[in-house]
């Protein structure tokens, strides 16, 4: 159930009249589906017909980050094709229930993300998943291996044994007092070299910090990082029985994101392991500091994900 029509966003000097219809699939607009009562922010273009024979990409933020941090990302790969990203309960503009109203845990958000997928009339698409969110995109994807025709993974967390900053940030947000001291420095840390995005993503987690909603954020975060530790071990396996192809991207600077935690990713998935990406000079959000790089492997996923596509039908 969505509280804003999909067929179409509202007239506004970029989408009204006769635009061309690259300039019309660029535009993002956010609405609000409605899953399990609440509502779930939601960024997506709107496609021409002739791009609808296109694999979908569907973009699916770590825990603490919102879609409006991967922007670029989705307005770079709207001209050709059908885009969309969520901010999960509990962050971002979504609704916030807390930790006592609401099931923080990989399983349930795998199965969010399936009735979200289903309310959007998206039957199989590409997905890209950032930190956490890659625990949940491979769950989802190991249950529903006919809906998902390509797995990009970035930065993944949960796949190998905790580096010291994920030891870090795990205590911080296990300890009340904590997170307002050293919350900033861990985000600036995990976002690496300064760029004009990284500034506006710790421009708005400033602001963010002094919302009210905040401490529900870091409770759902907390919850989340307990239960992805939880899983560690059997995360691996479960890698294993993905069917898509599928890659690891990782920021050769992400502190969050070991190299033998990628390594570990990318040997995991499906029968032959995903494709391992590393990109110099880059942080936990590598689009940030190497957006080419970032493309051509996403791209050349996506180009794998579409001709598999066309050999099976």
């Amino acid at each position: 159930m969505s509280d804003s029509h999909p067929s179409g966003p509202p007239e506004t000097p970029e989408t009204s009249g006769a635009t061309n219809q690259g300039a019309e699939a660029s535009a993002i607009q956010e609405r609000g589906v409605i899953i399990e009562g609440r509502r779930v922010a939601t960024a997506m273009n709107d496609t021409p017909r002739a791009l609808l024979a296109c694999a979908p990409l569907v973009l699916l933020p770590d825990a603490g980050y919102a879609w409006r941090d991967y922007r670029a990302i989705l307005e770079r790969l709207a001209p050709e094709r059908r885009v969309f990203a969520l901010d999960w309960p509990g962050f971002g503009a979504s609704d916030r229930p807390t930790p006592a109203e609401y099931v923080y845990t990989l399983d349930h958000l795998a199965s969010v993300l399936g009735q979200w997928l289903d309310a959007l009339g998206v039957a199989r698409a590409v997905l890209l998943a950032s930190g956490i969110a890659a625990g949940i995109a491979t769950r989802y994807a190991a249950a529903h291996p006919q809906r998902v025709v390509g797995l990009a993974l970035v930065g993944p967390l949960g796949f190998a044994p905790r580096g010291t900053l994920e030891t870090l940030a795990s205590a911080v947000l296990r300890a009340p007092a904590l997170p307002r001291l050293a919350e900033p420095a861990l985000t600036s840390l995990a976002l690496g070299p300064t760029t004009e995005e990284t500034r506006a993503i710790e421009e708005e987690r400033r602001a963010e910090r002094a919302r009210p909603e905040h401490a529900v954020s870091m409770a759902a975060s907390a919850a989340l990082w307990r239960d992805m530790d939880a899983a560690r071990s059997e995360a691996p396996a479960l890698a294993r029985t993905v069917r898509a192809p599928s890659a690891v991207i990782r920021g050769g600077l992400d502190p969050l994101c070991s190299a033998a935690e990628a390594r570990v990713a990318a040997e995991a998935l499906g029968e032959r392991g995903g494709l391992e990406v590393t990109l110099p000079e880059a942080g936990h959000l590598p689009h940030l500091q190497q957006p080419e790089r970032f493309y051509q492997a996403l791209t050349g996923l996506i180009a794998t994900a579409e001709v598999n596509l066309a050999s099976a039908n």
